[in-house]
């Protein structure tokens, strides 16, 4: 079996585990032997009992996720409490669509994959190893506003995805350093000649990077901003959409009806916020803050004028 085969079985295992709580062994290995018949690169072979078992140490090891036995109901489940699931569930799916769809030519003619990538992916490995093990790396950078690049030394904190981007959350080391001690965020896509130095760092305990991005959308979160109760309604349609796919975990519908779709959200009102929101601009209106409402209106002007439209 390809190593592609052996991620397939991992992912229907997980699957299968988080939605049907306390499944019996039995029933894992007969719903995965079925399951796999789905896919091109599992092999014919069938799965037994010893190779599910073996699947569910590795699951537990190598990806850190407690699939665990209970004696009292006789199945298997994941704790309610596991919250990097979803995460790491999304991760696999990702990877089991892409590889599942670029290895198999005969789809071309009818599954279309998006086109359009972000760079810099391909850093996400040694990324990923340093921070892990906790060591210093170093970039050459180079800004969008900016042509001109700069040598970066970093302290490597974690990786966060941001409107179908990818970035570095580290902290800077270096005696002219802004606001070092402080995470920050680079765009993986802007980063080149990456080095995973041998260098090791201590962890400041201080530093939450996913507290810090509790409040935003994307990939920037400064520290001065508010969080601030953000009103929004959308048309019936776009709320359909926005209720699928929220904008924020903080997002509580208000209103649904044939009429509108309102929400509320607790976030800070960042750039990629506004971008979120100029996105839907034929079916929104911003009910509060005035200023954030003003300000989108301002973008509205600028934009009239620029395409003759003013």
């Amino acid at each position: 079996m390809s190593k592609q085969g052996y991620i397939q079985r991992y992912l229907l295992i997980i699957r299968l585990v988080r939605n049907n709580r306390y499944i019996p062994l039995s029933e894992l290995v007969r719903k995965v032997d079925d399951g796999l018949a789905y896919y091109d690169d599992t092999g014919d072979v069938g799965v037994s009992r010893r190779t599910i078992l073996r699947d569910l140490q590795e699951i537990r090891s190598g990806m850190n996720i407690s699939i665990e036995y209970s004696r009292q109901k006789k199945g298997y489940y994941i704790p309610e409490d596991e919250d990097q699931i979803s995460d790491i569930e999304r991760i696999l799916e990702q990877y089991d669509l892409m590889t599942s769809l670029h290895a198999r030519e005969e789809l071309a003619s009818f599954v279309f994959p998006e086109k359009r990538k972000p760079r810099g992916t391909g850093f996400l490995s040694p990324l990923i190893h340093a921070i892990k093990r906790k060591l210093i790396v170093e970039f050459t950078y180079v800004k969008f506003n900016n042509s001109v690049s700069s040598f970066r030394r970093v302290m490597p904190y974690a990786l966060k995805e941001g409107r179908g981007r990818w970035y570095l959350l580290a902290v800077e080391i270096g005696e002219n350093v802004r606001h070092a001690g402080e995470i920050k965020s680079w765009g993986l896509d802007r980063i080149r000649d990456l080095i995973v130095t041998k260098e090791r760092f201590t962890r400041n305990p201080a530093i939450d990077p996913e507290k810090e991005f509790k409040d935003v959308i994307g990939a920037y979160s400064k520290e001065e901003l508010p969080v601030e109760e953000v009103i929004l309604s959308f048309s019936p349609k776009a709320g359909r959409y926005n209720e699928a796919f929220p904008l924020h975990s903080s997002q509580e519908t208000l209103v649904d009806n044939d009429m509108e779709f309102r929400i509320r959200l607790r976030i800070k009102i960042t750039y990629d916020f506004k971008q979120e929101l100029l996105s839907q601009s034929r079916d929104l209106v911003v009910i509060a803050p005035e200023h954030l409402r003003r300000e989108l209106c301002e973008i509205y002007r600028k934009a009239l004028e620029r395409n003759g439209g003013g």
